[in-house]
């Protein structure tokens, strides 16, 4: 087996569909990034905190999984190239998904 075959098939694996749907449940559905950060926005990409490469041991733990977003996603791998059609539609969805809270001014305790 070749060595990107090993990713590859780790991620079509039973496994790994069922880890991504616990993390994305548990972290309900909200990049994990953007909350540290006081934003609400919406995500379905599953992240591995230590790579995959780096530690394959860690791969289907919890605890080394956290769901982020596509944006925050791209910044951790900036490896991976996009085209502009896709930043056009990643923008787009950008701004549907991300809700941002203040305090409300009229708001006294």
């Amino acid at each position: 087996m070749a060595y990107e075959d090993k990713y590859i098939k780790f991620y079509h694996s039973k496994a790994w569909k069922l880890a991504r749907k616990q993390a994305l449940t548990r972290d309900h559905y909200l990049c994990q990034e953007c909350l540290r950060q006081g934003i609400v926005r919406t995500a379905n990409t599953v992240h591995h905190i230590v790579p995959i490469k780096d530690d394959f041991n860690k791969r289907l733990k919890l605890d080394n999984l956290e769901t982020i977003c596509l944006e925050h996603h791209n910044q951790e791998h900036r490896e991976k190239p996009s085209g502009a059609k896709d930043k056009y539609k990643k923008l787009k969805e950008k701004k549907r998904e991300v809700f941002v809270f203040k305090a409300n001014p009229d708001f006294k305790l």
